[in-house]
């Protein structure tokens, strides 16, 4: 059977906010209608509506489906706290489209700075009684719950495993902000030197505050249809050439993948599905939700082994406008803001349109998305046409 082919056909932003900001509600329209004034489609075109959320911090599908006006759906999906973050809503849109459930699907996330989407885990006096979250009754005696502590452990490890320093999560760092100073919607444009990073405030040794994305309120929103429908549609025509999600083991703590969790077999079926390798790759557009997130997927997907991440970046060069691999061109999550990973692969779609302005990679015909880390991932190739 020939598998249909899927298109990104339309991007949306709301403003982003940092400290009091619009109803999560309005930023979310916001974004759906720029999503689809992008494509040139009105709300009645939709019939797919699919999002992400973390306890219940953003407007459901059905609720969107009201007020845009669209009409009835034929595929929908409200994807929880388990799902591969931001582009849990992509991937499920992907998946109706290819099964031909729906012919014009919207994906979306929003959030909105200090609800509850903030994605930190719940300490263990949140818990209900009698229940367990990610094992923290067998982690709180030894202050490991949090996903600060978890990180922070995570990195300790890599150090001891696989070695580097820490300056190896500095150039992650500086390079969102050499991008974000690029782009208008960033929230932290600013310049930022390696003293700057080194002398950030220690959260949980050896993370550093700048090793965090940035909260900010606002939302992202993607059109997807299937290829013939984009071909009539009025952007540039960009295709998803390879999807794949993963769970390695399932645990962000238990297990053989403590360093790595799904990505090595996400990446893995990724390359496999892909019809292109890692050489045709002009840019990448990698989850930064901390700077040790980004290296761990450089590594996992195979521009360099375990542990070389560190020289492969050429103390940033690598990474950065004019490297061999642009790198989060946005600012991504560090300093454009936190819109949960589904920016990535926004700007990843401006960039094979040819329409990222100053920051524009020349030549990008295709590129590299990963959302999340830990026991729910995914990631996809996208190619212009």
């Amino acid at each position: 059977m020939t598998r249909k082919r899927v298109a990104i056909a339309g991007i949306g932003y709301s403003s982003i906010h940092r400290g009091n900001s619009p109803a999560v509600e309005d930023l979310t329209v916001a974004a759906a209608i720029a999503a689809l004034a992008d494509a040139g489609l009105r709300p009645a075109a939709v019939d797919g509506i699919f999002e992400y959320q973390y306890a219940a911090d953003a407007p459901v599908t059905n609720w969107l489906q009201r007020t845009l006006g669209t009409g009835d759906l034929s595929a929908y999906c409200d994807v929880g706290a388990s799902g591969a973050s931001g582009m849990a809503g992509v991937s499920a849109a992907y998946q109706a489209l290819i099964a031909g459930e729906c012919e014009v699907a919207l994906a979306y996330r929003s959030i909105q700075q200090g609800r509850a989407g903030t994605g930190a885990f719940e300490t263990l006096n949140q818990v209900p009684p009698g229940s367990s979250m990610f094992h923290e009754e067998l982690l709180s005696p030894y202050g490991a719950f949090g996903i600060i502590v978890q990180i922070a452990l995570k990195m300790q490890r890599r150090a001891a495993v696989l070695g580097g320093r820490p300056e190896d999560y500095g150039h992650i760092a500086i390079n969102a902000r050499r991008w974000s100073a690029l782009n208008e919607r960033a929230v932290l444009r600013s310049p930022m030197s390696m003293d700057d990073y080194l002398g950030a405030r220690m959260l949980a040794d050896p993370l550093r505050l700048l090793d965090c994305d940035y909260p900010v309120s606002g939302s992202c929103a993607l059109v997807l249809t299937t290829e013939e429908r984009a071909r009539d549609l009025c952007q540039p025509l960009v295709l998803i050439d390879s999807h794949a999600t993963a769970t390695g083991a399932g645990d962000w703590v238990f297990g053989p993948d403590f360093l790595d969790g799904g990505t090595l077999t996400c990446a893995e079926r990724l390359w496999r599905k892909a019809s292109i390798g890692r050489d045709d790759i002009n840019l990448a557009g990698l989850y930064d939700g901390f700077t040790y997130m980004t290296l761990s997927w450089i590594e996992a997907l195979g521009f360099c082994r375990a542990g070389e991440a560190g020289a492969w970046l050429e103390e940033g060069r690598t990474i950065g406008p004019g490297g061999r691999l642009p790198l989060n061109t946005s600012g991504g999550h560090l300093a454009e803001g936190r819109l949960h990973g589904l920016s990535h692969l926004a700007e990843v779609v401006l960039q094979l349109r040819g329409q990222a302005g100053s920051r524009q990679v020349p030549g990008a015909s295709a590129a590299v998305v990963t959302n999340s880390h830990g026991p729910a991932v995914a990631a996809m190739i996208l190619r212009r046409d």
